[in-house]
């Protein structure tokens, strides 16, 4: 028998033990068919993951949380894990959040964008690119204009499309950067502070303001395309979603609505309310042609909008207010709040999968991967968890708060603190592998691309690192 077979044998017996062994979660399959809809089908994507994980001789953690009590006896356990042997290599194409990759796996391409806040319109904080330490300070970038003084601290996390960083400062500058060198490509002075992340697609870029309004601008030139006015500031991000209607854009803001704008004139073409702030960015989820967003907002609530804005609408207590970005993965949301609880819940059922108490405010966004959800608080503590079970699985402490959100390439995460120290962390152990100091607080979070760390200080300087490996 070929080696490999008998490496998935064992993986098979692994997952049918664990299937039988550990799975306690989510509906039975008898919720599942009664909800089958008109059309009858319904879709396992826990057995294709299965199928893939064999394929792939099981690089990545099998996750399941849904239909869980089906496969509580352990018959259906080892049917489903021989099965994934029988027909692995027919069920390649169809593994669940494809873009979540294991640890170790290879990823050696450099070429992707970081258009988003966390990377992906799922916000997952994890991206398909390897970079690893020690890192070189590749340039910095002043954000105050010639003449103009000090700058003013970053908060803004920056986006990155075609070599190209998009960045807000406080100053009401935004800024386009060359990633290569670090040079300015073109600037434009709004009459507002700027502290949420940008958007970025294949013309334009979108970014709000601390005065409510959102702007779009030619990406390569910086001239203004449009700009719709909201009622209050706009604190978190901007998710982007081709639909059969053209490109939609939601955004929230303090005056307590999301929002869903045409993309390419800035129509409103819908709002949604809520009972106070919404700071996240939202979330997009779902399969193609049946989207919806999710975020967290300051009324305590989980909302789950569809994008057509018309359809039904549901809330989720989540008892305490979010000031983050939640990270949507296999058809979990994982939300972190401000009363210290991480929340993993089935947006198909709106029920709580798991929970995990930490003693801290979450205001840095969750990353995801395959295996592990990553969540930072300002306890210092940086947590991995199992993110089928909640249950902990390292525990990094930090000298001070850590506001910013971790992003994870490959086996490495990276993790920026309050301190002004700058981490690389294996993902496995939460070893540190690397550190650098930049001299000032770091509360944006960093951006990932073509083979370069980005990230603002406090000091208003943009830093770019590389690999030592790269730059030789």
């Amino acid at each position: 028998i070929h080696s490999g077979c008998a490496e998935v044998a064992a993986t098979a017996i692994v997952i049918a033990e664990r299937i039988a062994v550990r799975l306690s979660l989510g509906r039975t399959l008898i919720d599942e068919l009664s909800k089958g809809g008109d059309s009858g089908r319904i879709e396992f994507p826990e057995i294709t993951y299965i199928y893939n994980n064999m394929t792939e001789i099981c690089k990545q953690r099998l996750n399941i949380s849904r239909f869980a009590q089906f496969w509580r006896r352990p018959r259906f356990g080892l049917f489903f894990a021989v099965s994934g042997i029988l027909f692995c290599s027919s069920c390649r194409e169809n593994s669940p959040d494809e873009s979540l990759r294991k640890s170790g796996e290879d990823q050696t391409s450099t070429d992707h964008d970081w258009p988003l806040f966390r990377f992906d319109a799922k916000m997952q904080g994890a991206v398909p690119e390897t970079i690893q330490p020690p890192l070189s300070l590749a340039w910095t970038f002043e954000t105050a204009l010639e003449g103009e003084g000090r700058p003013a601290p970053l908060e803004a996390s920056p986006v990155i499309a075609n070599g190209i960083i998009y960045l807000g400062t406080q100053d009401g500058l935004f800024l386009a950067i060359d990633l290569a060198d670090g040079s300015l490509v073109w600037s434009v002075e709004l009459d507002a502070p700027i502290t949420a992340p940008a958007a970025v697609d294949d013309t334009a870029v979108y970014v709000g303001d601390n005065f409510g309004f959102i702007h779009a601008f030619d990406r390569s030139s910086g001239e203004p395309i449009w700009q719709f006015e909201t009622e209050g500031k706009i604190e978190g991000g901007i998710n982007l979603l081709e639909t059969p209607y053209g490109l939609r854009l939601f955004v929230g803001s303090h005056d307590f609505f999301l929002y869903c704008l045409d993309a390419t004139t800035g129509e409103e073409i819908w709002r949604y309310e809520t009972d106070n702030y919404v700071v996240a960015t939202p979330t997009v989820m779902g399969e193609e042609g049946s989207e919806s967003v999710c975020f967290g907002g300051c009324d305590k609530l989980l909302h789950l909008v569809p994008i057509d804005g018309e359809s039904e609408k549901r809330e989720v207590d989540i008892g305490a207010f979010v000031a983050n970005t939640s990270a949507v993965a296999d058809g979990i949301c994982y939300v972190a709040h401000n009363e210290g609880a991480i929340v993993a819940i089935d947006v198909a059922s709106g029920e709580t999968v798991w929970t995990t108490l930490n003693d801290g405010e979450h205001t840095a966004s969750p990353a995801v991967d395959a295996t592990t959800l990553y969540v930072a608080s300002s306890n210092k503590k940086l947590l991995a968890l199992d993110r089928v079970t909640g249950e902990p699985r390292w525990t990094f402490l930090a000298p001070r708060s850590l506001d910013s959100s971790p992003v994870v390439t490959g086996d490495i995460l990276w993790q920026a603190a309050m301190n002004g120290l700058f981490y690389a962390l294996s993902v496995e152990s939460g070893e540190e592998i690397w550190s650098y100091d930049v001299g000032a607080r770091l509360q944006a979070s960093p951006a990932v691309s073509r083979g370069t760390v980005v990230i603002g200080g406090g000091d208003g300087v943009v830093y770019a690192f590389k690999s030592d490996a790269s730059n030789s």
